[in-house]
């Protein structure tokens, strides 16, 4: 096996590797050493696998927050509208209640 110094060429080689391990066609019977290296890069596998996972449940973690005060921020601003509504009509009947009071006085 070629060590390779960039991330994606190892992949890569890890992955072509892999693939002819899992070769049905070998009729090669299979090593210590050959179960060992298919081993360790299966894990490797799993742990890029599991990393993403990490970084995806990060990501969930970071939008339901923003989700959050972005619906709080919402709610605050409906219910500032609608208590200024009920304020308004609040006046509204006061003065109506006044002018009639004043035109019947």
């Amino acid at each position: 096996m070629t060590t390779l110094t960039l991330e994606k060429p190892l992949d890569n080689e890890l992955e072509k590797q892999t693939i002819e391990d899992m070769n049905q066609g070998s009729q090669e019977p299979a090593s210590k050493a050959d179960l060992r290296n298919l081993t360790v890069r299966l894990e490797s596998k799993f742990e890029r696998i599991e990393s993403k996972f990490d970084r995806l449940d990060s990501r969930m973690i970071e939008n339901e927050a923003s989700l959050k005060m972005y619906i709080n921020d919402k709610t605050d601003r409906l219910t500032t509208i609608f208590i200024s509504f009920a304020a308004a009509q609040l006046a509204a009947i006061a003065g109506i209640f006044i002018a009639i009071i004043l035109r019947f006085s």
